[in-house]
């Protein structure tokens, strides 16, 4: 269908701002709306829906030819003849819902209605031998009225009553007023105050049936198999509109925008002041149309299930507009409104809702054009891999450009001295009045020359945004502008915008977050003020907001937060997020925006964010309302008691629930019914007296909680809910309960208890009184001499444990016992917390011990060993430990002292044991020597945990197996490298060797300084 400028652009981008909310703005094309669609895959029981309604709570209900669906915007319940039998069949033709909230369900079987929790069927006068098929149902007046195969009914009473004179095959009804217009076969009569006044189809559609009335844009339309009809007087055939005029009609609605829509077997029409305002072609066959209580427009097919369409925030001009290749880089505005792009392959314009392609990409340096500078008489185009310039409807060549063939030019701004300046990937160029480029670059104040947008400020302060930093030009250098390292370290600068205060605002790549700069005092902000995450690629702003386009989607922030923030660290920013490329809760529409930063990333034009995206030019307007105002509600559906579900009516509170004695676990089902967007609804809930506070549940689908073991008492299930803008319901949903309480948890019952125990207790005190006075002297004795006997084996046996039979020094199990503990009080001293002392394990191995065993017996070596422990133990302070490790190994653990006196630590123990006077037995003095292995801890005083004390004996063990290798009789020591890195150390497993291995740990030994050529253990 052909549409005009006007309509298209103009009235659709600047009409929407000014009407009031609503979710379908009459003016927007019907591929822009956002839609969903539910089938059987999501539980719809059959595909054909044939009717919608709303009921009075809010629930959407589907008739299908499988049964009625009842859906809260996630979940569906399903009505057969299983689970409702008391339906008359399970095709549904009509759906009503009237003023006293009981929904009509109309069938080729009859008629039923849904009051409360349960379905009646409503039994029709006559033999049975027939049924009455219900086509169409309207209230009117407080009475309900039903189009069946036997004539019109009233059936809201005891019992149905056909309306006399009423005509004979009713199709279609429609309550205006206070009066109800019937369509029949050839006609349609208004009935009034019990009289008829029958306007009869134009002579060529006699024969045809009316099956859908509509009121809507001052008249009256009536829908045929021959075509569509309007009530000026009389009835016409509705002409100026020639798709609708001659084609079977299968549904219209009236919306509240003053849109009429119509289906047709082939098509969706859009009737506006009579006219057919668009035409949405698909083989869908609509059956049903529907607009609910938050102005969504639902649709039922015949084969496609049931779907929702609601406004959204954005416009999207892109293959279907004439867009040849979807993927847009940039876009700008021309001084006389032209808009043009930079597509992935070529430039194109936009002019009258239709893009035109003007460069095809293999004319260009690169196909993709990433920047574009729109002036009066030419196009000036930055491509991935050079720059162009397009004037007078073609390519020019220019030699000055050649300088930056083959970089990617991401911005070009002319400034408001005319010169003409490039953001490249290589540097910062200009191009002056004369024709003359010239580069920047490191030498002229850029550390980093890849720049990626430039801006001028309203003082002309030409700022620079590269990939690590902000800087300003001065005329002949360049110089940081931006933030101090503290707030923005190597900042990749992807876009930067001036609000009227002066304040300088950064997007930024680096942490997606906003950077603002108020004369040199610089704030960030992020995720934990209350900004979306976002990677800005455009920035710009109205009266009210900040408006932020970039990788993530768009956003908005209130510009008053954004200030005071800026000043306050305790103020927090109410950003919104409005698209989202992600989908994620909360986030807004899902779509597809932005790409690439630089400039040309977007213009306001009408109040409205144009910008390009991976599908086309994406237009989100600035000044519609972005809120859903209708607030939800919430209802509590069903307890389940003792296994068994209790359904609740919606209609009210129930009162308090009576539960039967023994029923302690309960579990709620629960919802918000919101449609708009029921995958950002928030539900709260809490069990008063159970629950201190809200809880909210974890996912919008979950909508139940159970509760197990619930002591007796007064309860109060209570649950509220939040629309896609956060619009509570006006009214907690409640129920009330009382868990009854057993006999034995009643007060009497304790009572009765305490009484019996304490008569108990006195009695059994004064029989027993005189026993226990004349045995407690026997028994205390006894008790006295037994315990003081396990006091002293206990300690012997444990001192056995703990003590090395042969040294009398004390074990592995005694050190495994107590290091852990001694480890956790030294981590709590500030000396040792502060990296300057260290706990040092030192493992000591008497060199060449075979040879005193095989040369002198056993018996000497045991004397040697129980020499070197009490030497050992002279040389230790009062609280460092000696142990015997293993054979002649022996262990030291040395309280913490200087990491600087470690090493002379290793010296003083070999020297006092070579010195020693050691006795084998035969009174000569026999020369000993040791080779050790030493250890600090902790290693990484930043990480005191990475090690444990078991890991620390094997670095020891590691260091004391170097020094048997390279002579014996010395010390090795393992400390943490110099170069170690600051940031945390990771082990991938459990061998502390690996430390070595990855250089985070470095030998010290006297060996190694005097024979620097042998290396250290890998």
């Amino acid at each position: 269908m052909t549409r005009s400028l006007a309509a298209r652009l103009c009235v659709g981008l600047a009409a929407c701002g000014s009407l009031p909310a609503a979710a379908l703005d009459p003016h927007k094309p019907f591929h822009d709306y956002v839609r969903n669609t539910w089938s059987v895959e999501q539980g719809l029981p059959q595909l054909t829906v044939s009717a919608i309604a709303q009921d009075r709570s809010g629930y959407l209900w589907f008739g299908t030819q499988a049964g009625l669906a009842r859906f809260d915007g996630v979940r569906f319940v399903t009505y057969d003849m299983d689970t409702a039998p008391e339906l008359p069949g399970t095709m549904i033709h009509a759906l009503h819902v009237d003023p006293a909230g009981r929904l009509w369900i109309g069938t080729p079987q009859g008629l039923a209605v849904r009051e409360g929790t349960r379905f009646r069927r409503v039994a029709f006068p006559g033999d049975g031998s027939r049924a009455y098929e219900v086509y169409a149902l309207a209230s009117l007046r407080g009475g309900v009225y039903a189009a069946t195969s036997r004539g019109l009914y009233r059936v809201d009473g005891a019992a149905p009553e056909r309306v006399a004179r009423a005509p004979d095959a009713p199709r279609s009804l429609l309550a205006q007023g206070d009066a109800l217009w019937i369509g029949a076969a050839g006609q349609a009569c208004r009935m009034q105050a019990e009289r008829f006044d029958c306007r009869p189809l134009p002579a060529e559609a006699a024969a045809a049936s009316v099956d859908r009335l509509a009121a809507a844009q001052g008249g009256l339309w009536a829908g045929t198999r021959e075509g569509l009809f309007r009530l000026d007087g009389r009835w016409q055939r509705h002409e100026q509109a020639p798709s609708l005029a001659r084609a079977p009609i299968e549904a219209m609605l009236a919306d509240h925008d003053a849109n009429l829509w119509v289906a047709t077997p082939a098509a969706l029409v859009r009737v506006r002041d009579g006219r057919e305002a668009e035409r949405i072609e698909g083989g869908e066959a609509l059956q049903s149309l529907y607009e609910d209580r938050e102005h969504n427009l639902w649709l039922g097919s015949a084969a496609e299930g049931v779907s929702r369409l609601w406004n959204g925030w954005t416009r999207r001009y892109s293959s279907r507009d004439g867009l040849a290749n979807r993927l847009l880089w940039s876009v700008a505005q021309g001084s006389d409104g032209s808009i043009w792009a930079g597509s992935n392959d070529g430039l194109v314009r936009f002019d009258h809702g239709r893009f035109r392609t003007l460069v095809r990409g293999r004319e260009l340096p690169h196909p993709a054009v990433y920047s574009l500078l729109p002036e009066a008489d030419a196009v000036w185009i930055g491509t991935r891999a050079g720059a162009a310039l397009w004037r007078h409807g073609r390519l020019q060549p220019l030699p000055a450009l050649e300088a930056m063939r083959g970089t990617q030019v991401n911005g070009i701004l002319r400034d408001r001295h005319g010169q003409l300046w490039f953001a490249t990937a290589r540097g910062l160029y200009r191009l002056d009045a004369q024709g003359r480029m010239r580069r920047y670059a490191e030498q002229q104040g850029l550390p980093d020359p890849r720049v990626r947008v430039l801006h001028e400020t309203r003082d002309g302060t030409l700022l620079v945004g590269t990939q690590n930093g902000l800087y300003r030009w001065d005329g002949t250098r360049l110089h940081a502008a931006g933030p101090d390292p503290a707030i923005g370290q190597d900042l990749h600068v992807t876009a930067i915008h001036e609000l009227p205060g002066g304040q300088w605002v950064l997007g930024t790549l680096t942490h997606e977050d906003l950077l603002i700069g108020d004369h040199g005092h610089w704030t960030r902000l992020g995720r934990n003020r209350g900004v979306p995450l976002n990677a800005a690629f455009f920035i710009s702003h109205d009266d009210d907001y900040l408006w932020v386009a970039g990788l993530r989607g768009i956003y908005r922030a209130p510009i008053a937060d954004l200030l005071h923030a800026i000043h306050d660290p305790a103020q927090r920013v109410a950003g919104e997020m409005l698209l989202n490329e992600r989908g994620e809760r909360h986030g807004g529409q899902k779509g597809d925006c932005c790409n690439g930063a630089g400039n040309s990333r977007g213009f306001v034009r009408d109040r409205g964010l144009w910008l390009p995206s991976r599908d086309g030019l994406v237009v989100l307007q600035t000044d519609q309302a972005a809120r859903n105002d209708y607030a939800p509600t919430t209802v509590i559906e069903r307890v389940q008691v003792a296994g068994r579900w209790i359904v609740l009516d919606p209609r009210g509170d129930t009162g308090t629930l009576p539960l039967p004695a023994g029923a302690r676990d309960l579990k709620f089902e629960f919802t918000t019914l919101s449609f708009q967007a029921a995958d950002h609804v928030d539900i709260r809930y809490r069990l008063r007296g159970y629950d201190t506070q809200w809880r909210t549940l974890d996912t919008p689908e979950q909508r139940s909680v159970a509760y197990t073991n619930l002591p007796p008492g007064d309860y109060r299930f209570e649950a509220s809910g939040s629309n896609n803008s956060g619009i509570a319901s006006h009214s907690q949903a409640g129920l009330a309960f009382k868990v009854p309480a057993y006999f034995h948890e009643t007060p009497w019952f304790h009572l009765l208890l305490t009484s019996l125990i304490a008569c108990a207790v006195y009695a059994g005190y004064r029989l027993l009184r005189r026993r226990y006075a004349s045995q407690r002297a026997f028994l205390e004795y006894l008790v006295q001499k037994r315990t003081q006997d396990l006091q002293l084996l206990n300690q012997r046996l444990q001192d056995m444990s703990l003590t090395d039979y042969l040294t009398g020094l004390r074990n592995r199990r005694y050190l495994a016992q107590q290091i852990p503990a001694d480890l956790s009080f030294y981590r709590r001293d500030p000396a040792f917390q502060a990296g300057n002392d260290a706990v040092v394990f030192v493992l000591l191995d008497v060199d060449h011990f075979k040879s005193i065993n095989d040369g002198h017996g056993h018996a000497a070596g045991d004397r040697i060993l129980q020499q070197l422990a009490e030497l050992l133990q002279s040389l230790v302070r009062g609280g460092d430990y000696v142990a015997r490790w293993g054979g002649e190994e022996f262990l030291l653990v040395f309280r913490p002292m200087l990491r600087t006196q470690v090493s002379a630590l290793g010296d003083r123990l070999l020297q006092a044991i070579e010195r020693h006077a050691f006795d084998v037995g035969d009174g000569k003095r026999y020369p000993l020597t040791v080779s050790a292995g030493l250890v600090e801890y902790p290693l990484f005083p930043q990480q005191p945990q990475l090690l444990g004390w078991e890991q620390l004996i094997t670095l020891a063990d590691h260091a004391l197996y170097w020094v048997k290798e390279h002579g014996r009789s010395n010390w090795a020591l393992y400390r943490a490298a110099a170069h170690a890195p600051a940031s945390p150390v990771t082990l991938d497993s459990s061998d502390p060797v690996e430390l070595v291995a990855r250089g985070l740990l470095v030998l010290e030994s006297p060996a190694l300084r005097a024979a620097s050529s042998d290396p250290a253990p890998q």
